[in-house]
């Protein structure tokens, strides 16, 4: 009788440790979760600047451009 009042207090502890890891994994999928979220954001930031400086790009481009067609006008008329 006094090995199987043992044998559930085990029984007891073992099923408090399960859920433990039973919190502690649903923590960790909360982490998983946040991480993917901030994942998903930085890839959109990433996206958004690379349109800009794609944009900022083609304008120094076109600005040069512009600027050395109407230096090189200038200096073939005056």
């Amino acid at each position: 009788e006094a090995m199987e009042k043992r044998f559930e207090a085990i029984d007891k502890r073992f099923e408090a440790i399960d859920k433990r890891f039973e919190a502690v994994d649903k923590r960790f999928e909360a982490v998983d979760k946040r991480f993917e979220d901030l994942i998903h954001y930085m890839d959109k930031r990433f996206e958004d600047m690379n349109r800009r400086f794609t944009g900022l790009q083609w304008g120094i481009g076109l600005s040069t451009t512009v600027l050395v067609a109407l230096i090189s006008v200038y200096h073939v008329l005056g």
